[in-house]
């Protein structure tokens, strides 16, 4: 029988336990009820004020195990409280919660990575191109009047000799324009035809001339007319649209009626040709070629500096080479007294001189004379945009 809170009858108030947490006293083999409370040696009776025989008193309990002179083995740990009418108070041992640390662990490591990440990103790209550095984006070179331009690099030089040019020079992508004079422009030149051949399009040729037929008035394509009226024309590649749309890169022009031919090339070239009646206009949208390039659009390399007629004559030489034409043949050229007054009075000593030196070494030696008067001519004023 058990007295208050579940002590042992016979065991004075505030007796404490023994070993494991046996109330001293209480014989050896004694066995416990439920909440770790003795049951046996005699009685049933009431448990006192705690009533706690037989009752559930959390999850700890001691158990008797082995036979005869056993042992007891303490599974919760109990400690005897009060003085005299206490209670058994059940202290369990406490669960360890990781979670938070886990969790706290976790956002740590994370922070340090994104700090890692952050510090190992390169920052943007401050840095200005100099000159020298190829532009990356779609340049643009634009022809109009006795030929004036615009290179793709800015620069504006002019060519106002007679005579087969090279407009864009590339291994693969072949573009030249066949400037004349005019008698509106007194013998300077303004673009006549332009050619587009080479591996991109397959070697076909592409050849569009002036509305009048005194000037060609065709669009051919291999020598052969096409798109004799508005319309569409596919060739290796290219295609080729004939309309009245566009947007003309020279006001002055918008008297007249429109008569365009829109060329979708290879490589994502785009060029844009304006007939009139005994010149065009034209515009070329590209990218860089691969390999370099050059020609009286330039060399496309950032630097508007080296885009000078001379400069561009000093690379390429003044004319096509007879073994790179695009055109059938080559055109009578013409040299007006107006600008041979202009080549004596207005082209300095010095500057003839060097001309000339430059005109000799990228002439044919049977250059005739006036072949040699339009090379001086582009050398001495190529870079005036009205000579």
């Amino acid at each position: 029988m058990t007295g208050a809170a579940g002590v042992p009858a016979g065991v004075p108030a505030g007796y404490m336990t023994g070993a494991a947490g046996v109330p001293a006293g209480v014989p050896a083999g004694y066995m416990t009820g439920a909440a770790g409370v003795p049951v046996g040696g005699g009685g049933s009776g009431a448990c006192g004020s705690g009533s706690c025989c037989g009752e559930q008193a959390g999850t700890g309990a001691m158990a008797y195990v082995g036979v005869g002179g056993g042992d007891w083995v303490t599974e919760t740990t109990y400690k005897y409280v009060g003085g005299g009418r206490g209670d058994l108070s059940i202290v369990a041992p406490s669960k360890r919660n990781y979670m938070p640390c886990l969790a706290l662990l976790a956002l740590l490591v994370l922070g340090v990575l994104a700090i890692c990440f952050l510090m190992s990103t390169p920052a943007p790209s401050t840095t200005v191109k100099g000159p020298g550095t190829p532009p990356p984006q779609m340049g643009e070179c634009t022809f109009w009047g006795d030929p004036h331009l615009i290179t793709f690099d800015g620069a504006r030089p002019s060519f106002y000799g007679d005579g087969e040019y090279w407009i864009v020079k590339n291994d693969a992508v072949k573009i030249q324009g066949r400037f004349m004079g005019t008698k509106y422009t007194f013998g300077l030149a303004a673009t006549q035809k332009v050619a587009v051949g080479g591996r991109f399009i397959q070697d076909h040729i592409i050849v569009v001339e002036p509305m009048e037929e005194a000037f060609g008035g065709s669009i051919l394509v291999d020598n052969v007319p096409v798109l004799t009226q508005y319309g569409t024309y596919s060739v290796g590649g290219a295609i080729l649209t004939y309309d009245g749309n566009g947007e003309l890169p020279d006001k002055a022009a918008s008297q007249w009626a429109k008569n365009i031919v829109h060329m979708q090339l290879p490589n994502g070239i785009t060029l844009t040709v304006y007939r009139w009646g005994n010149y065009l206009d034209l515009r070329i949208q590209m990218r860089p070629l691969p390999g370099g390039q050059d020609g009286t659009c330039g060399n496309f390399n950032g630097m508007a500096s080296d885009d000078t007629t001379q400069a561009i004559f000093e690379r390429i030489g003044v004319r096509v080479g007879q073994g790179d034409m695009l055109f059938k043949n080559r055109a009578p050229i013409m040299f007006t007294e107006e600008m041979s007054e202009m080549l004596r009075t207005d082209c300095v000593a010095d500057q003839l001189l060097a001309s000339r030196e430059h005109c000799q070494k990228d002439l044919p030696a049977a250059a005739s004379t006036i072949q040699m008067n339009s090379c001086l001519y582009d050398f001495c004023f190529g870079m005036n945009e009205h000579a």
